[in-house]
This record gives C-alpha cells, sequence and structure tokens, in this order.
C-alpha cells in the first residue's frame, strides 16, 4: 500500500511492483550482494563498486528507492549489457518473499551498506548461511541511546554479522557494546569520490563572470522547517551587504518551486537555476554567457538535481543544510573536497563522523542556532579575506581529506583477509 501510494506522486514507484514481492526474470547467481537503501548510499558506495568489479566479481545491487535503483541502472548500464552487474529492487520486509529471493540468486555474500537494518533480510540470510558483512557501517550516537534502553533486540541484528567495517572508532565501539562478532574500521569512500570537473570549471568561469565583486554563500540541501529560518538571515544580510550573493539549494525536489514564495514581495531578487539554462546542461559545452545577468540578482535558485558540487564550487562559504532542523545534516564531505570553508547546525548526529573529526582539527564551524548563524555569517563576509586566502586553513583542509582516503582499499583488505573473497592478482 505504502508503494502504491507513493507511485501517485512519483510514478516509477509502481513499475516493477514484481520485484519487490520476490519474482524476477533473472537469475544471476554466485554475485555479491550489495544493498544500498537508496540514492545516497549508492553514490557513496561507487569505490566499493570499482573494487569488486576490478576484481572481477559479479555485483547484484538492490535498493529500495526508486532514484537509487535509476542511478544505479545509469551507472552501470555497459556492466549490466555485459552480464556484470544487475539492479533490482529488494524484495519486502517478509521472510517468505526473502527465502525466494536467496533461492534465485544465490548470492556468495551479502554486504548491506550504511545503517540499513532490516530484521527479516538479516535473519534469512544468515540463516541460509551466507556470509554476512556490513561496510561502511555507521551507528550514530542518537540511535545508540535510543536502542540501550532495549539492548536485547539490536544485540539480536548485530550478533548476526560475521564482519562490521564502521567508519571510525567512536562507531566501532558501539557496535562491540551489542556483541558484535568482529568489528574493524574502514572509513568512509566518499573522501574518494570523484568530483565533477565539468562543473566546477564551468562554476569557476561564472564566478569570475558574475560574482567577482561578491561575497557568495551558499545554503546547500535545505530541510523542511529550515527555509523560513534561512529567509530571515538572508533578508537581514541583504539589508546590510548589497555585495553579498546567496545561493539556496533545496534538498529535496519536491522543494524545488515550494518556498520561493518566502522571497516574493521582498528586495530580493531570486533567479531559478531552471529559467537560466535548459537543466539537462552539458557543463563541457556550458555557455557562461546566459548565467551573466545573475549581476541584476540577488539569490539563485538551485532547482535542479545533481549540481550541488556546481553551487558550492561558486561559493566562497557553505552552509550545510538539515542541521538546524533536527535531521543529522547533509555530509560536509562535498565541500571539503572543494577546499570550502564549512559551518554547520547544531544537529550533526547523521555526519557524526567525520564532523567530530573536523571540529577537532579546527577546519568546521559549528553553531547552536539561528542567531549564531547570522553572526557567524557576518564575521565570514568581514574576513573573507581570511577564510578564502589563509593557506594555512586550507592546507588543513587538504591534510584532513587526504588522511580519510584509503576506505574501498581498507574494504577490499579485509574482505580477503576475512576470507569472504580471494584476491585476483589479474
Amino acid at each position: 500500500m505504502y508503494f502504491f501510494y507513493r507511485s501517485v506522486k512519483e510514478p516509477g514507484y509502481a513499475s516493477n511492483l514484481t520485484e519487490r514481492l520476490s519474482f524476477y526474470k533473472k537469475k544471476f547467481k554466485g554475485a555479491c550482494w550489495c544493498h544500498a537503501v537508496s540514492l545516497g548510499e549508492f553514490r557513496a558506495a561507487r569505490p566499493i563498486f570499482k573494487k569488486l568489479l576490478l576484481n572481477g566479481e559479479k555485483l547484484l545491487i538492490t535498493t529500495l528507492t526508486l532514484s537509487g535503483k535509476s542511478a544505479a541502472q545509469q551507472e552501470y548500464r555497459e556492466e549490466i549489457m555485459e552480464g556484470k552487474v544487475l539492479v533490482v529492487y529488494a524484495p519486502l520486509e517478509i521472510t517468505l518473499m526473502f527465502k525466494r529471493f536467496l533461492k534465485n540468486f544465490k548470492p556468495r555474500c551479502c554486504i548491506i551498506l550504511e545503517c540499513d537494518l532490516w530484521p527479516v533480510m538479516i535473519m534469512t540470510t544468515q540463516k541460509e548461511q551466507i556470509p554476512l558483512i556490513f561496510a561502511q557501517a555507521q551507528y550514530p550516537e542518537k540511535g545508540f541511546i535510543r536502542d540501550k534502553k532495549f539492548p536485547f533486540l539490536k544485540a539480536s541484528l548485530i550478533e548476526k554479522f560475521d564482519l562490521i567495517l564502521s567508519k571510525s572508532e567512536r562507531h566501532k565501539k558501539r557496535f562491540e557494546y551489542f556483541g558484535a562478532k568482529k568489528v574493524l574500521i574502514m572509513g568512509d569512500t566518499r573522501f574518494e569520490q570523484e568530483v565533477p570537473t565539468d562543473q566546477i570549471n564551468a562554476a569557476l568561469k561564472l564566478k569570475k563572470i558574475a560574482f567577482n565583486k561578491y561575497f557568495t554563500i551558499c545554503f546547500a540541501s535545505i530541510g523542511k522547517q529550515e527555509f523560513e529560518i534561512i529567509s530571515e538571515i538572508i533578508g537581514d544580510l541583504h539589508k546590510k551587504h548589497k555585495d553579498i550573493f546567496f545561493i539556496l539549494v533545496p534538498r529535496h525536489p519536491n522543494d524545488f518551486s515550494k518556498y520561493k514564495i518566502l522571497f516574493e514581495g521582498s528586495s530580493i531578487k531570486v533567479k531559478p537555476r531552471s529559467k537560466m539554462v535548459e537543466i539537462s546542461t552539458n557543463f563541457k559545452i556550458c555557455n557562461e554567457e546566459k548565467f551573466k545577468d545573475l549581476d541584476n540578482f540577488s539569490l539563485l535558485w538551485g532547482d535542479s538535481l545533481g549540481e550541488l558540487n556546481f553551487y558550492m564550487a561558486m561559493s566562497d562559504l557553505v552552509f550545510m543544510g538539515d542541521s538546524l532542523n533536527n535531521e543529522g545534516s547533509h555530509n560536509i564531505i562535498e565541500p571539503f573536497a572543494l577546499q570550502k570553508p564549512v559551518i554547520v547546525g547544531p544537529s550533526i548526529w547523521g555526519i557524526e563522523y567525520p564532523a567530530l573529526e573536523a571540529l577537532d582539527v579546527g577546519i568546521l564551524k559549528k553553531i547552536s542556532g539561528q542567531n549564531e548563524l547570522s553572526s557567524a555569517l557576518v564575521s565570514a563576509y568581514y574576513d573573507k579575506k581570511r577564510l578564502n586566502f589563509d593557506e594555512s586553513h586550507i592546507k588543513d583542509i587538504k591534510k584532513f581529506y587526504k588522511s580519510n582516503q584509503g576506505a574501498s582499499d581498507s574494504f577490499m583488505d579485509q574482505m580477503v583477509n576475512n576470507n569472504f573473497l580471494e584476491l585476483n592478482n589479474n
């Protein structure tokens, strides 16, 4: 019923419903089964998938969301045609369906990514004696405190894993608290993701054309309950500082057209990204001339998907959203990859690693709420030369970013060392 409900707004959810009922057109036996629940988990796991494919493994990728499945099919369309990858929906959380799923595919191992733990999936897979690996695993403090009230429930799942590869030492200790068999640290493959150079190059050209005289602030991945706060801050800053340009990027597509109304009737002139050039822009041949009239506006509204790096690369400072509304924040690794100063709100439970480590070395600023965010942005405005051209600050970001790389190598080493895979030297 849930998927039928979702299909009202997103028709794609009604397609391939038979897969959710564990009826599949292909067998595809003996693959490494990797479960990435949605788009974010899939994108983060691409370095792992690359390592597995280079080792000659077949990949069975399951997701729960339409966006995750579509992205995976697009990314690996050639490998799918060659019979190296199959992308399907995971079945519903019903024992009979998972038994049929496992009988159909007979995977050599099950690799669950990030934090998506489904009891029937785990229990059924373990009973079938298929090795269970929890990779790039995180255990946020918020969930840990909750689960400690009923420890036997979480332990019944954690104990089933043959190997847990956690993001950090903090996460490792929490898994061990619930009786994990073996926990090792692998880090986060988001530090290895390729930066879209086409977007970056186009953004740098545009910055010279339209934003050369502005201090540009990007409010990235802004979530519900944050728009009104951010619009008030933008309004106050705009009244006092006409040489600040704002970029606001909603996190969810459903919000692309919903919250622009907050700026109607104000002195802030908004230019939607969709009104500038076609959404499916090829950044290799992007004509920056079409962006020139941004000089007549105060705010660029980022109503496009997959272009967050483009928006952040144009900016002098990034505030990462979903951190003022108790949603745990969007990840901060992307702006660090671009060597941008980053500010987050008080809610960072979803990015505990690497946020706490970044705070420790002084490359991340965390604020307590709206008033402190306003002050931090004003301070950055007056101190923009130090923030943007302080070589030691940029050096610290580079050092931090580089020191956290290597997660996919660690993953493969541990999979081989623990006899879940054999290393193909070819």
